[in-house]
């Protein structure tokens, strides 16, 4: 069976049913593989955002870390701050406390 179709100034074209199917089907499967691109790509994209906020995280602790350490170069002289660096970074302990650990070595 032949369908008749008009394409304008340059007259009629004769397309076959089988034709039609197969344009259809094309089109079909295009539209599949750009819907599976389109859904890789959001997934991807997902992926970037949770690293990036991940990474955002990771920038804010190191700079309190850069913080806290700058802060305790400023004030050196002070009591309290020899005290935390002795505690905190050299795992001092006064001659009255017992230090306990679980023996992990860290």
């Amino acid at each position: 069976m032949a369908v008749v179709c008009q394409t304008g100034i340059k007259g009629y074209i004769i397309v076959s049913s089988r034709s039609r199917i197969i344009t259809i089907i094309i089109v079909l499967a295009l539209t599949v593989y750009a819907g599976i691109s389109l859904y890789n790509f959001w997934v991807q994209h997902l992926e970037v955002l949770e690293s990036l906020e991940e990474t955002r995280r990771e920038v804010a602790e190191l700079q309190q870390k850069i913080a806290d350490l700058e802060y305790m170069l400023e004030n050196i002289d002070d009591p309290d701050v020899m005290r935390r660096i002795a505690e905190e970074i050299l795992g001092l302990v006064s001659p009255d406390e017992l230090l306990i650990t679980d023996g992990s070595g860290g």
